[in-house]
């Protein structure tokens, strides 16, 4: 026993010394299990221990120079047979070889440590009729499921038969395999697939596929096949990028989306290019498209992101669109651009910077976008920010911002030719803002303070400005009417009586002009909190001073020249305006309770919060200029740096004004449905807000009262969102030519001239409501992992994915809105939006959109869309049968594709959309 012991002992050492493993010959019929025998091991003749030379100088005569870098390691849970003759050891039963990265399970495995080669396949199991056991090889954790295996692990060359291997989103399956030095697969009578069913929906099959691991599959002649039947669709080679690990992506060519506007720009090849992978941490997109009546268009997209720092995206878009047929081009050409940047810092650190950047020509939307919801907005609105705080009270930060209002396409006309003209050319705003500050501190009480009443002084300081410029002229109502005397130098160009704002054209010719007529703009204030008083125990009171002033590049000079005329002359320089304010607000709190004691309603509580504020400023004789404006005397103080038309005063150079709220809560203290929860009572809210406001000018001469605003909102059973807002007006309006159908606001109380209690300018309400299943709002666990960039772009895009987890949801809203200035005729707006989704099945999702304009007695946008989950396919189609809009079409598209990024281009789909009209 001890000598048989010791042979397999040094016959171990001796292989483990080689580690080398080799290919066996292929059986010639199947072994089964119930019928195998195993081979009777030939035991070589054992050499006596006795009197060997232990000198370690003196070698094994079976060992030999090994080639191999790594120890190969094997096991078996059946059994293993050595035979020394042909070098061969022999694994049965859930077999392994371990060498280095590579590793080999399976039935049978046959490792030969002269010629260095490993030969492995499964076993047929006649009780089961299906093969077990058969081998699963793996390279550096790529995993290959095969049925018979041959490797040298010197050559690092093999052979193998039906094998199965993941790349990325696909799978590969072949019937004979070709393994080089390079690990490259040459794969025959080959399929390519990204559904991981045995038997897989759809794949491409190919005689021969080229697989370099990590990086691409190769295919020449290949076509498709949709449940098992061959379609005539194929190419002559095919390119599949494998993505990288770590989610860097692989670099490759976008290829484009094909198909017709038939009545606008033609045949087309769209958003094709070259994606570049250039790290973890960025990508791009290069696109193009072009259209065969002469269009075409450039694009440029990147997605961003530093882990535990920022995250963010950019696109830049061009495009050159013709109008007229592939023969005459109808106009002149129209460029069109798009700019688009998020950037989201994490918060860290006293230092942020943050952009969310939204700008583009005022048609781009209208003649490139393919979104309903972007083709039809039409305000933009960009900022760039950057915030600093310094240590804990001082703090600085700047931005630069561009707001857009896009034309009103319902002002378009065409002439007779087709061109297209509008009369609104759009507005925009542009501006660079800047703020310093010091947070309010407690000088008294750096240190902690004692509780001293005056520790509570507080103080601060901020500082702001900008430069701003804008396509909008704003008239001052010059007519002497409004100013109540005559000007002696009245503006060369005739402006409107109204006052009434116009906007021009923002391009080449018009943008000196623009620049032109930037404002620079600079205020500070030094806001003093004083100590607060408690009066009567429960009313607060807050005193306050504040020292303000701004900064103006112009300013005006009035003089009186006689006969009714006041002369006004425009200073161009740096002027500086200041003035000191006082102020005091005050607030309490009024609780009430109405008892009920019924079956489930206890009481229901009522919360007053009244408060008022008041202010001061004792002088603003350095803002206003007191000027005699007509031969009787009368003196009126008119605004030095601002327009004289909107500010004038008769009441001097002081201000006080008082300003009031009214707020009211309501809550209803219950008993529980049930007392499994324990609780003797729980609070319901039955109205969150119900609030009046207004504000009192105790110095103006007349119309002293403010308008009074009314808001309510409150949360309806349980899932009902109120929202109730309206403006009254309590001066009365009598009819003069000067103010049109508005009228003239006179200082007499609406209710003494019989036009009621006050007057309704405007008012709106709003009922909104949501259905779905119980659970539907809990987070639900993704069915594939997603990586970090795919889970941003479904976050930030939730209306563009399916989520097939909820059975239904159903959104109601109604909106009313009425206005009314003065005695004009008010306008009514009121619709009705629906929107929801259901299931028939769990992989059929029916979405819809649609609304009701009960003014307009018509249809609102109205989307129908309808999405098929066929496990690795997706089929999808969108209607929309009304646009809402004589200029644009209805639209639908019909598309099924392949669910994985990697096959995106294998789709069939048809489009008709909104876009396709005669404009181009």
């Amino acid at each position: 026993m001890a000598i048989s012991l010791l042979w397999l002992t040094f016959l171990g050492v001796g292989f483990e010394a080689f580690s080398q493993v080799l290919a066996p010959k292929r059986l010639s019929t199947p072994v089964f299990l119930d019928s195998m025998k195993r081979a009777t091991p030939v035991v070589p003749k054992v050499i006596s221990a006795v009197g060997i030379n232990a000198d370690s100088t003196q070698t094994d005569s079976l060992q030999t120079d090994s080639d191999l870098k790594s120890t190969v390691k094997y096991s078996a849970q059946d059994s293993t047979v050595m035979d020394p003759g042909q070098q061969e050891v022999h694994l049965y039963g859930k077999a392994n070889v371990t060498y280095g990265a590579i590793i080999l399970d399976a039935d049978y495995i046959r490792l030969n440590w002269k010629t260095n080669e490993v030969f492995a396949r499964g076993n047929y199991d006649s009780t089961a009729k299906k093969w077990i056991g058969q081998p699963i090889f793996q390279d550096n954790g790529e995993k290959y499921d095969t049925k018979e295996l041959r490797y040298n692990f010197k050559s690092k060359k093999g052979f193998i038969k039906g094998i199965v291997t993941q790349q990325g989103d696909g799978n590969i399956r072949g019937t004979t395999v070709k393994k080089d030095e390079e690990n490259n697969m040459y794969v025959r009578g080959s399929i390519y697939t990204t559904c991981n069913l045995a038997q897989p929906h759809f794949h491409i099959a190919a005689r021969k596929i080229k697989v370099i691991p990590e990086k691409q599959v190769i295919s020449g002649p290949f076509h498709l096949v949709i449940a098992d039947v061959p379609l005539p669709v194929g190419l002559p080679f095919g390119f599949f990028p494998v993505p990288k690990k770590k989610e860097i992506g692989t670099s490759g060519i976008i290829m484009p989306q094909y198909g017709e506007e038939p009545n606008g720009r033609g045949y087309y090849l769209r958003d094709g290019g070259y994606y570049w992978a250039i790290s973890e941490k960025i990508n791009m997109n290069f696109t193009g498209q072009i259209y065969s009546k002469g269009s075409w268009g450039l694009g440029v997209a990147s997605t961003y992101a530093q882990k535990y720092r920022y995250s963010g995206s950019f696109n830049a878009r061009f495009n050159r669109n013709l109008q007229g047929n592939e023969v005459k081009a109808l106009n002149r050409p129209r460029n069109d651009f798009s700019l688009t940047w998020s950037h989201a810092p994490v918060p860290r650190g006293t230092s942020s910077f943050g952009a969310s950047v939204n700008i583009g020509s005022n048609s781009f939307n209208q003649f490139n976008e393919f979104s309903t919801t972007r083709y039809i907005q039409n305000v933009a609105s960009s900022s760039v920010q950057y915030n600093k705080q310094f240590g804990q009270f001082a703090r600085m930060g700047s931005s630069i911002r561009v707001n857009q209002r896009f034309p009103d396409r319902s002002k378009e006309t065409r002439d007779s030719l087709g061109r297209v003209t509008n009369t609104d050319p759009g507005a925009l705003d542009a501006g660079i803002d800047f703020n310093f500050g010091v947070n309010q501190i407690a000088p008294f009480a750096l240190k902690g303070g004692t509780g001293a009443w005056y520790e509570s002084f507080r103080l601060g300081m901020d500082f702001s400005g900008g430069i701003s410029a804008n396509n909008t002229k704003v008239y001052a109502d010059t007519s002497t009417a409004r100013l109540g005397f005559s000007l002696f130098n009245p503006p060369a160009v005739g402006t409107p009586e109204s006052g009434a704002p116009t906007t021009y054209a923002l391009n080449s010719q018009s943008l000196p002009e623009f620049i032109k007529n930037g404002q620079l703009t600079g205020r500070f204030s030094v806001p003093i909190s004083l100590p607060n008083i408690k009066l009567f125990r429960y009313i607060n009171i807050t005193p306050g001073i504040s020292l303000s002033g701004e900064t103006f590049t112009k300013k005006f000079k009035y003089e009186y020249m006689g006969n009714n005329k006041v002369k006004v002359d425009t200073l161009q320089g740096f002027y500086f305006a200041n003035n000191v304010s006082f102020s005091a607000s005050m607030n309490t709190r009024v609780y009430g309770t109405f008892f009920f004691h019924g079956k489930r309603l206890e009481a229901i509580r009522h919360t007053l919060i009244p408060s008022a504020s008041f202010s001061y400023v004792p002088d603003q004789s350095n803002l206003f200029e007191k000027t005699v404006v007509n031969q009787r005397g009368d003196v009126r103080y008119l605004n030095r740096y601002r327009t004289i038309g909107g500010n004038l005063t008769t009441s001097g150079t002081s201000a006080a004004g008082i300003s009031w709220s009214l707020n009211n809560l309501f809550e209803a203290k219950m008993r529980p449905k049930s007392d499994s929860t324990g609780k003797q009572f729980e609070k319901k809210s039955i109205l969150d807000n119900l609030s009046l406001n207004g504000s009192y000018n105790l110095l103006a001469d007349s119309l002293k009262m403010s308008d009074i605003s009314l808001n309510a909102n409150a949360q309806l059973f349980k899932n009902l969102n109120f929202n109730f807002s309206a403006n009254f007006d309590p001066y009365a309006y009598v009819k003069d030519e000067l103010y049109g159908a508005v009228g003239r606001k006179i200082n007499r109380w609406s209710f003494t001239e019989k036009q009621g209690l006050a007057r309704l300018n405007n008012v709106n309400v709003a009922l909104s409501t949501r259905f779905a299943p119980k659970g539907s709002d809990k987070p639900k666990k993704a069915n594939t992992p997603n990586t970090e960039e795919q889970q941003r772009l479904i976050n930030a895009n939730p209306d563009a994915y399916v989520d097939f987890n909820i059975p239904w949801t159903l959104n109601l809203s109604y909106n009313f809105g009425y206005s009314r200035q003065g005695l004009s005729k008010g306008t009514t707006i009121q619709a009705l939006r629906v929107n929801g989704d259901f299931s028939l099945t769990p992989n059929w999702k029916f979405v819809f959109d649609t609304g009701v304009d009960v003014v307009a007695k018509a249809p609102s946008i109205t989307n129908i869309g309808i999405t098929r989950d066929l496990h690795c396919w997706e089929m999808s189609f969108n209607w929309t049968p009304f646009a809402g809009s004589g200029i644009r079409a209805n639209n639908y598209s019909f598309e099924i594709r392949a669910k994985s990024a990697l096959l995106r281009d294998l789709k069939l789909s048809r489009r008709r959309s909104f876009y396709d009209r005669g404009s181009f």
